[in-house]
């Protein structure tokens, strides 16, 4: 691990394939991929079951519009958003879907709370690096903000999605689950790029900086893998898809973390 806690790059190994095009993932997923700052999902379900996973930063909100048609869809077509967690490269167009389109927002009941606030903690580059005090400036003069309307609770079922609670990287962090393919979506919780760029392929843990508990961050996804919750593949908040074998590397990563620290 470097000196903020988060894990140096690992190797996917050539059984490992990243979904390379705008399109379908795996199933009725499709990533939208020309949102850059952070990954946003799309589970289409059909007429009525239309969710986004996550819906970007504010800065890129007509680059969503533009893929949301390319998907043949408008915003008033999506059944909901479901937030991994409220930071804003995530959350930062959630407040304009709902308002402007009457888009459902739903995310954990911790970061609902939060989202809801006008004050908050604010992030401390701490031990991370000058780009990351940059980014955390950035998020504490613009975070996201607004009331949800469905604050979940781990272990619920929405949209065909197990709602997994992993806080730490925000108190309100999860993982959705999709039995259906076992697909894991892990925000940022678990990554394939490594922060604070995100440019570098690699797993990594979460960045300090950008934390609100980064032991607790840690542990909590130790945790979900020591329970032994089955997927297959990996759509995370930011990096690349992996498509098959992905717990079976996720596992090795974490082992290997663990041997460094």
């Amino acid at each position: 691990m470097d000196r903020s806690g988060q894990s140096c790059e690992a190797s996917f190994g050539e059984t490992r394939s990243y979904a390379r095009r705008v399109g379908r993932v795996i199933g009725s997923f499709r990533h939208l991929r020309a949102v850059l700052v952070s990954n946003v999902f799309l589970l289409d379900g059909g007429r009525g079951d239309r969710w986004l996973i996550d819906c970007g930063h504010w800065s890129e909100r007509f680059t969503l519009l533009f893929e949301l048609r390319r998907a043949g869809l408008r915003p008033s077509d999506l059944t909901g958003v479901l937030l991994t967690h409220l930071h804003s490269d995530h959350a930062g167009n959630a407040r304009y879907l709902q308002r402007v389109h009457g888009v459902r927002i739903h995310a954990h009941r911790r970061d609902a709370e939060t989202l809801a606030r006008a004050e908050r903690a604010r992030m401390v580059r701490g031990e991370g690096s000058q780009i990351a005090g940059l980014i955390a400036e950035f998020e504490n003069y613009w975070p996201a903000r607004l009331d949800v309307d469905r604050a979940l609770d781990d272990g619920e079922r929405v949209a065909g999605l197990e709602v997994h609670w992993i806080p730490g990287h925000t108190d309100g962090s999860v993982f959705y689950r999709h039995e259906g393919t076992g697909a894991l979506l892990s925000g940022d919780s678990l990554l394939t790029a490594l922060p604070p760029l995100v440019i570098r392929r690699g797993f990594a843990l979460p960045y300090s900086t950008f934390s609100a508990d980064l032991p607790r961050a840690i542990e909590s996804v130790r945790a979900f893998h020591a329970r032994g919750v089955p997927y297959e593949h990996l759509l995370p908040g930011h990096g690349p898809p992996i498509v098959g074998g992905a717990r079976e590397a996720a596992l090795a990563f974490l082992d290997s973390t663990a041997k460094v620290g």
